[in-house]
Order: structure tokens, then sequence, then C-alpha cells
């Protein structure tokens, strides 16, 4: 028995997940946790299911905190 034979360990596929092209070592990470080729590296040119919009809102959300000043009183 080889212990090779039973579990080879798998390497990541260094093709484009869209078009299947290979990309070697030039590869593109999207926030979608795929990886691309050059052509296909921006979202909008792999239909990205990541939804880039709520994530911007809540960036701005936790960078600009509500800022309420005290009331003022009347004289």
């Amino acid at each position: 028995m080889c212990a090779s034979s039973e579990n080879p360990e798998k390497r990541p596929a260094n093709r484009c997940s869209f078009c299947r092209k290979r990309i070697g070592l030039t590869g593109f990470k999207c926030r979608c946790e795929q990886t691309f080729c050059s052509l296909h590296r921006y979202s909008d040119k792999h239909n990205c299911v990541f939804d880039y919009k709520s994530a911007a809102q809540d960036a701005i959300a936790k960078a600009n905190p509500v800022v309420k000043a005290d009331k003022v009183e009347k004289i």
C-alpha cells in the first residue's frame, strides 16, 4: 500500500474561475474568494456575487460614529 496514492494532496487550481484559462502566478483573488485571470479580475467582468454596496455601507458606518450634540438650554 502506498500512502500517497490513497490521499493525494490537492493543489489549488491555477485556472480562472470564469474562463478556465491557466493563470500561473498572476492570478487575482476577488472578494468572492475566487481566482481570476487579468481579463476577468474586475467584479463586473465575472458576475461577482459579493455585495460591494452593503460592505461599503458597513465600512462607512464603522468609520463615522453618530455624533449627537447636547441640548442647548434656553436662557
